[in-house]
């Protein structure tokens, strides 16, 4: 019976998802002409969905395992990325919606190719839209992991089933619904997100304070540094983390296709603007709170095998039927919400810079559901080969190609001095430097955006500079 009610209320929230996405294809049916400008999407809509599609299944699996395995430190992950967001909020969300609504944007590729001549557009376009679909594949795959965890852990599904399951319901619904659809159900996800959050905190510090000697002395056993937010003998590698994840998430912001969209689909520049406060409150309180839980856990339920599998294997066993369906509804949604927004991001990647580049995108955000479905069913497959933890998934997919685009849109929404052909180059030299740094193994000191973003620009600045010379002395 214990099963059955929690089963019943996750359930409830998939009609729930399902109705609100074939309401987002209603409207957006409604919509005239192709560009996102066209959506007019409030700061409410811009925030939430931005802020869900953000959030990911990294928030509900990798930040608890993380803060149930290492700890206190990892709380200076969000708050390094706060730091970036803070930059990225203040420059570029509203210069983002006005170089879109002058490009006809439907894609973060027509930013950057707006204006270009023929031959370097179609070059572009190509490179772009073929590391979008690699990045974007390893990222959603990630969150086919994340499914896959959080349906074995709150229900005692078998590996497999659990991701096929998982995978399937969203490749259905993110088909159904479109972009407007994606929007709509990540507003709702994100509604459900606080709500989880707000439970599932309160929860463990409930079951806590049953016993508080056994709880600090699992704390206590799990090492002298476990609550410490600096570790006493790693403060400047925590202080270069911490820089690396700014710099992460300031190509997050500019070079993540699922979330630009939605700063391109803004009713205007202002309002666009306005949605930073709801975006960086929502995004941080969840991670943050997240990460507490999972340093909590440890305390509570020591000796997981998978901690990431944390929060949804302690409502399983600690809480009654109706919060554990609310924490599965709300895992679900924090995984979905980004899972939908990568795959009809990759739908319009696909249609729109790879498919039929040389059409203008009218209608083609419109067709979304046929390469949906197969870029779903295609990383779904790919998925059950992995055997990386979400961590490493999420962040080496987020770090490459942030590297690799947030550059070009930097210098395209800036409106910095450049040179067509070499956009080519800045793209290429970021995406490079980022996974060479990987290879090597310095992503264990600084994230690989930090330098690849800081090679692609100073190589623009370059080859700007070299032809202004040329072009002098001709």
């Amino acid at each position: 019976m214990r099963v059955n009610l929690a089963i019943l209320i996750f359930a409830l929230t998939l009609v729930a998802t399902l109705a609100v996405s074939y309401l987002g294809r209603r409207h957006e049916a409604r919509k005239r002409g192709g560009a996102l400008a066209g959506q007019g999407l409030n700061r409410w809509l811009v925030g939430l969905s931005a802020g869900a599609t953000a959030n990911s299944g990294f928030v509900v699996t990798a930040a608890v395992g993380l803060g149930y395995s290492f700890g206190a430190r990892w709380l200076l992950l969000p708050l390094g990325w706060l730091a970036g967001d803070v930059l990225f909020w203040i420059v570029f969300p509203q210069r983002i919606n006005r170089a879109g609504a002058e490009a006809r944007a439907t894609t973060l590729t027509d930013v950057v190719v707006n204006g270009l001549p023929a031959r370097p557009k179609r070059v572009l376009q190509a490179l772009i839209g073929s590391i979008t679909l690699v990045c974007l594949g390893g990222y959603v795959s990630a969150q086919w992991v994340s499914g896959q965890k959080f349906l074995m852990g709150a229900f005692g599904i078998g590996s497999v089933v659990s991701l096929l399951v998982f995978a399937a319901v969203i490749v259905i619904y993110s088909s159904l619904g479109g972009f407007r659809g994606s929007v709509y159900a990540d507003t709702l996800q994100a509604i459900i997100r606080i709500v989880g959050t707000l439970i599932a905190g309160t929860a463990v510090w409930i079951v806590a304070a049953r016993d508080p000697a056994a709880f600090w002395a699992n704390l206590q056993a799990a090492g002298p540094d476990f609550l410490a937010l600096v570790p006493t003998d790693g403060a400047l590698a925590a202080l270069a983390s911490s820089a690396g994840f700014a710099a992460a998430a300031l190509g997050f912001g500019l070079g993540q296709p699922q979330i630009v969209t939605r700063y391109l689909a803004g009713a205007s520049p202002r309002e666009t603007q306005q949605a930073w406060w709801i975006y960086m409150l929502f995004v941080q309180s969840t991670w943050l709170a997240m990460t507490i839980f999972g340093v909590a856990l440890r305390g509570v339920m020591p000796g997981l095998t998978d901690p990431e599998m944390g929060l949804s294997a302690f409502h399983r066993e600690m809480t009654g039927p109706i919060v554990t369906g609310i924490i599965a509804a709300d895992i679900f949604a924090t995984i979905a919400a980004t899972s939908n927004g990568i795959l009809v991001a990759m739908a319009q990647t696909l249609t729109v810079d790879l498919w039929r580049p040389r059409l203008a995108s009218e209608t083609a955000h419109r067709d979304l559901w046929v390469p949906t479905a197969i870029l779903g069913a295609g990383t779904m497959i790919m998925s059950l080969s992995l055997h990386s933890t979400v961590k490493d998934l999420a962040l080496s997919s987020v770090g490459i190609m942030g590297a690799g685009l947030a550059p070009a849109m930097i210098i395209r929404v800036l409106r910095w001095r450049y040179v067509p052909d070499a956009l080519l180059w800045v793209v290429l030299s970021g995406f490079a430097t980022a996974t060479l740094w990987m290879y090597f193994g310095y992503d264990d000191i600084i994230n690989e955006a930090a330098p690849g973003i800081c090679v692609g620009l100073a190589v623009n600045a370059l080859l700007a500079r070299s032809w202004s010379r040329t072009a002098i002395a001709e």
